[in-house]
This record gives structure tokens, sequence and C-alpha cells, in this order.
């Protein structure tokens, strides 16, 4: 049984998750105004510690795949928070990954698409 420390650091971890994705929401805009020269965007990689401060560069429709859905994010493929997501997708620099239904109430709460 999850104890109600646990589900503490999971609905932390989630938020953080979910402040990188509105960053690179506002990223986008400049990301868009260079797709003419660039098919990649350079985000904050979305991973659930607050610390990290890398970055991450994935194609264009990939990112805008991963928004159709608020329970995914990209990063970098060391930064995988196994308990509380699942890696669904990825590629040499970066893999999706899908939060766990138990703390998906925040990611979808906190989506700037929705």
């Amino acid at each position: 049984m999850e104890t109600e420390n646990q589900r503490d650091r999971d609905l932390r971890a989630a938020r953080n998750q979910a402040l990188f994705r509105a960053v690179n929401e506002k990223l986008r805009e400049l990301n868009e105004a260079f797709s003419e020269v660039s098919e990649t965007y350079a985000i904050a990689c979305e991973c659930a510690d607050v610390s990290c401060v890398q970055t991450v560069h994935v194609q264009m429709q990939e990112y805008l795949a991963v928004r159709e859905d608020p329970r995914r994010f990209v990063v970098l493929r060391d930064h995988v928070f196994p308990h509380v997501e699942r890696v669904v997708s990825g590629t040499d620099g970066y893999v999706v990954v899908e939060k766990s239904a138990a703390v998906s109430e925040i990611t979808e709460a906190t989506d700037p698409n929705a």
C-alpha cells in the first residue's frame, strides 16, 4: 500500500513536470518563430526534478504530438521516474513518458491546452 509520504512526493513530482510543461508552452512561441530555419524545438527537460535545467531538442511534430495528451512529457533518457511514469516512446536524445493514473489528475488539471 502506498504511504501518504510517497503519494505527496508523487504529486509534487507531477506538479514539477506540469511547471516545466508550462515553461515549454511559453517557449513554443519562440520556437515557432524560428520554425522556418529549424524543424526542432529547444525545450526544457520536463522531468520531475525541479533543479534540472537541461535542454532537449525535439522534432516539432513530436512535441506537438506529446502536447495532445496531458499525461505525457518529454524528458532526457536518464531523467525518468519509473515509480510514477512509464516510457512510451523515445529517440537517442530523449524519451516521452506518461504519468501513472495515480497522479494524472494533476497533469490533466494543469494542462495549458485544455
